[in-house]
């Protein structure tokens, strides 16, 4: 039995590193569930949205705006916005629903093979997680309500830092003081801004990172979904460093490249003045393309990551023991009743 022990001392490069071992590892079956549950979707998703079309754009020409009859424009209006909302809503269903079939699969057979060193097939998982959607739906409605909390919490947070810091530089530019030290005094103030935004960024990690943890919860410990929200903040005790860096990392190397893609070809499409509508849906559904391909490596990371939290907080060597008894019993069991066959 191979022993899950060193990862007691990992630190989030360790899961990183381990992340994109298993990405690797399974990637034939996390691209067939990709193609299943998921990249369908965005693809669909990104051409119908209508924040993709002529008639969004035109809101912002004025020019043009200008010669519509006001009732018209506010029609115009209010109808592209119900379809923004209508497009919003269809998201948030396929993400308390279908998304975490596609997550809870992955983490099935990441765990299988990691922990249980067993191989799960991938109509398994999904029948598994099929016959956990109700409460898989319920714990992310619940994570949905938790991070929107966090979002309004550090939206205040933010305002009061900006409002408090833009007040503290006038009041240190119009201090009597030498110039060199309003020059310090500033550049401490902007110093001492960027850290508290690092700590508030590093703080919604921690928190998205560790409530993530419902998932592997629900699918792998069976727990019911106020359970497995309970289950989080047992986990996340005393590693707040490794789960905001795991959980920022993790976000970042995934939302680079398809990032990187969007600004390109949202720059090329302005270089004449007007904002090329085809070409900006395009270079989306392209970006969708590699962030579907890419998206699965986040799950792996935070399979890593929970696997790494079990280990330390609880390890997972009993576990991977019992499993081995569990199939030993079986084994006997399959031996016992072909030899008493055998005798008759």
């Amino acid at each position: 039995m191979e022993t899950l022990r060193p990862l007691r001392n990992a630190r989030f490069t360790d899961i990183i590193d381990y992340g994109f071992f298993l990405y690797k590892k399974h990637f034939r079956k996390i691209f067939l569930l990709d193609l299943m549950f998921y990249l369908p979707f965005m693809v669909l998703y990104t051409i119908i949205n209508p924040v993709f079309t002529d008639n969004y754009l035109n809101i912002f020409n004025m020019s043009d705006n200008m010669a519509i009859e006001p009732a018209d424009f506010i029609s115009s209006i209010m109808t592209l916005y119900a379809m923004l909302f209508g497009s919003l809503l269809i998201y948030m269903i396929y993400w308390a629903t279908l998304n975490n079939v596609f997550d809870g699969s992955i983490v099935k057979i990441l765990y299988a093979d990691v922990v249980l060193n067993r191989e799960k097939t991938i109509g398994q998982v999904v029948r598994e997680c099929f016959r956990q959607f109700g409460t898989l739906v319920l714990g992310k409605v619940l994570y949905g309500m938790i991070m929107s909390a966090v979002g309004i919490a550090v939206y205040f947070i933010m305002f009061i830092v900006i409002f408090a810091g833009t007040f503290s530089l006038f009041g240190l530019t119009s201090a009597v003081l030498p110039q060199w030290g309003r020059t310090v005094l500033i550049i401490a103030a902007v110093v001492i801004l960027f850290l508290i935004f690092i700590i508030i960024a590093w703080t919604v990690g921690y928190f998205s990172g560790m409530f993530w943890m419902f998932l592997p919860a629900v699918c792998i410990e069976n727990k019911k979904a106020g359970q497995s929200i309970g289950r989080c903040g047992n986990l996340g005790k005393k590693n707040f460093v490794l789960i905001g860096l795991s959980y920022i990392a993790g976000t970042v190397i995934v939302a680079l490249f398809p990032g990187i893609i969007n600004t390109v070809v949202i720059v090329f499409s302005s270089v004449t003045g007007s904002i090329d509508v085809t070409l900006l849906k395009i270079g989306s559904v392209v970006s969708q393309l590699f962030a579907a391909i890419l998206q699965p490596l986040f799950v792996c990371i935070m399979t890593a990551l929970y696997i790494t939290l079990r280990v330390k907080r609880e390890g997972l060597d009993i576990e991977v023991a019992l499993w081995k008894i569990i199939d030993d019993n079986i084994d006997k069991a399959k031996r016992w009743t072909a030899e008493g066959t055998n005798v008759e």
